[in-house]
């Protein structure tokens, strides 16, 4: 069985490869009925030293993550609102498949495990590939369901009036901003008289340097909104280079769009369920 793990490395199997359309029957019928081939997308997601654990007792599993077509002019529609990890529950991302990207939808719940085993004797399908940035993007978004923050119910409340321009000022950062931080004291619900005291850090790649300004403009606003409804907060725009780790640890990641999960829209819905939705 220490084979195992040889077969399918030597098979080309590693996180962000896809299954060939002639093996989707794997992901069941659930995903098959009534769809094209070409709708639908396997993408492994389990890591890829556990893709190639020696032992399938130790490592039995190769989890996949499914996703369906995301190119019609509704799903375009929402492109914006679905790309780059911006909603929590729905995420839109290019493959690149034969010179071209196709657009695909994921659901964070359509995951499913399948037999490690049945990998050996199969090859991912190269003509469908996910760049390594689109594959970072992916897992970050994954992870975020079980690391993002959570933050007092006092503080979300104060927050929930100036929600949606909280989102329209992150969507502005998103691009530049490799992580936007948060301190609060008191992390706890206040108790009488008491107000909350919040500090933002926002890192922005070394690269993306000459965007520092335009950052620290969006950095003000956000702390501006913040400080209207109620809390004291300041805030600092650094490159990541200019900080160390054990700083970065005194902060927690502040997603904007996970903020307070209260008023999350029930929608996306699964392309199938939602009015014939699906690119972006």
């Amino acid at each position: 069985m220490a084979a195992l793990g040889r077969q399918v490395a030597d098979r080309g199997w590693q996180q962000g490869s896809v299954l060939r359309c002639d093996d989707n029957a794997l992901l069941g019928a659930r995903y098959l009925e009534g769809r094209p081939a070409g709708d639908l997308i396997g993408l492994v997601v389990s890591q890829s030293c556990d893709l190639t654990h020696e032992s399938l007792q130790g490592e039995p599993y190769a989890e996949i993550l499914v996703g369906l077509r995301a190119e019609d002019d509704a799903a375009l529609k929402r492109r914006g609102h679905c790309a780059a990890g911006k909603h929590p529950r729905c995420l839109h991302m290019p493959i690149r498949q034969e010179g071209n990207e196709v657009w695909f939808q994921f659901l964070p719940w359509d995951r499913l495990f399948v037999d490690r085993a049945v990998l050996a004797d199969r090859m991912p399908d190269d003509t469908r590939v996910v760049l390594q940035a689109d594959l970072d993007l992916l897992v970050t978004w994954l992870a975020q369901r079980y690391v993002r923050a959570a933050f007092p119910d006092d503080f979300n409340s104060l927050l929930d009036a100036t929600r949606s321009k909280q989102k329209k000022l992150h969507a502005r950062l998103s691009p530049d901003v490799s992580g936007l931080y948060a301190r609060l004291n008191p992390d706890r619900e206040l108790l009488e008289g008491e107000r909350y005291t919040l500090d933002l850090l926002a890192l922005v790649p070394t690269f993306r340097g000459d965007a520092l300004p335009s950052v620290g403009k969006s950095v003000q606003a956000l702390v501006d909104l913040i400080r209207a409804a109620g809390i004291d907060a300041r805030g600092s725009v650094r490159l990541e280079d200019e900080v160390s780790y054990g700083f970065v640890r005194s902060f927690r990641r502040f997603p904007l769009e996970h903020l307070s999960l209260r008023g999350d829209s029930p929608d996306p819905m699964p392309l199938e369920l939602s009015t014939g939705e699906r690119r972006g």
